[in-house]
């Protein structure tokens, strides 16, 4: 049975992802929703309205925060704009800038007075963190080329095969800038003592230095792993990431992957299925622990269900594949 191993594209992949509330309170749901609607819409009295009852109960939200202060910006209400503005920097300036500079919903806002806004108190923020704004940046450039060619490759993949030409030429790009970025984060691991994680560069890329060693060679993830584990014990970075390290570090080494992270896929038949799991019985409650979804909310991403006698029968056969060679 000829497999290879999936590439895992992009974070969000990893724990899947739906439409969340701060709040679970169905007058929160609805007015927050309804909020949504009315700035869609450009209906921006009714917007304030909803967001006014919805921040009545919770405001932890920035993306809602932010809607709500665009909404409010567009009746001329500046002092609410600047609360919720405030408000939704405090919860994450980090995340709010992200937001808007990303979000479609908010390109009727871009080159105005309130983009100034949002600007102004993203650099306020940024200034009083206490993080490294400059390695901040630097991680920026660090994660478009860790995932640049890496985006290509899956449709590639289904398009040409694995050992097409066209995909040659993209890992021969990728394998290029995986090689540079790994020479710069462990530059920086010895630059700050250690982890680079929250601490250093904030929530948004308190997973950079993960992500690049993930991609690195055995001998690299074998180096860090267990220094990004006490990372992860600190808080310092997601547990969830470090638990895809873990499971790359086994498979790496002979073992049974922990967590389901790895997807193989047939090159004959081109079903996907995950790699060899050390205790398929309990893979949920194991991935509960590290704040990963349930198994099948994963597996959905690419379009299978981890059917356990199945996959036991799938392992039976790389196994005696292995045997083989």
């Amino acid at each position: 049975m000829k497999t290879s191993l999936t590439l895992l594209l992009t974070i969000i992949s990893v724990f899947g992802y739906s439409q969340n509330f701060s709040s679970q309170d169905p007058a929160y749901i609805e007015n927050v929703t309804k909020g949504e609607e009315a700035l869609g819409a450009a209906e921006y009295d009714s917007c304030v309205y909803y967001y006014t009852k919805g921040f009545e109960i919770k405001q932890t939200s920035y993306l809602s925060l932010l809607r709500g202060a665009a909404c409010a910006y567009s009746i001329d209400d500046m002092g609410l704009s600047q609360q919720w503005m405030d408000k939704a920097m405090e919860n994450s300036w980090q995340g709010t800038k992200q937001i808007f500079e990303g979000y479609e919903e908010f390109d009727l806002f871009r080159d105005t007075p309130f983009d100034s806004m949002v600007l102004s108190k993203y650099d306020i923020a940024a200034k009083a963190s206490g993080l490294d704004l400059e390695l901040m940046a630097e991680f920026d450039s660090i994660r478009v080329y860790d995932q640049k060619w890496r985006r290509l490759m899956r449709d590639t993949s289904e398009a040409y095969g694995w050992d097409s030409p066209q995909m040659k030429e993209l890992w021969s790009h990728q394998s290029y800038h995986d090689s540079l970025n790994t020479q710069r984060i462990e530059e920086v691991i010895v630059e700050v003592g250690g982890y680079p994680g929250r601490s250093v560069v904030g929530d948004q890329h308190a997973s950079t230095a993960f992500l690049v060693i993930q991609h690195a060679p055995l001998e690299v993830q074998e180096k860090y792993v267990e220094m990004f584990k006490s990372a992860a014990d600190a808080g310092e970075v997601l547990w969830g990431s470090i638990a895809l390290l873990i499971d790359r570090v086994n498979l790496g080494q002979g073992k049974k992957q922990i967590y389901g992270s790895q997807v193989g896929r047939d090159e004959n038949s081109g079903e996907r299925y995950l790699l060899p799991i050390e205790h398929p019985y309990k893979i949920d409650s194991l991935r509960s622990s590290v704040g990963l979804g349930p198994i099948n909310d994963y597996t959905k991403i690419w379009n299978f269900s981890f059917d356990i006698e199945k996959h036991k029968e799938i392992w039976k056969k790389l196994e005696e594949a292995e045997k083989k060679e």
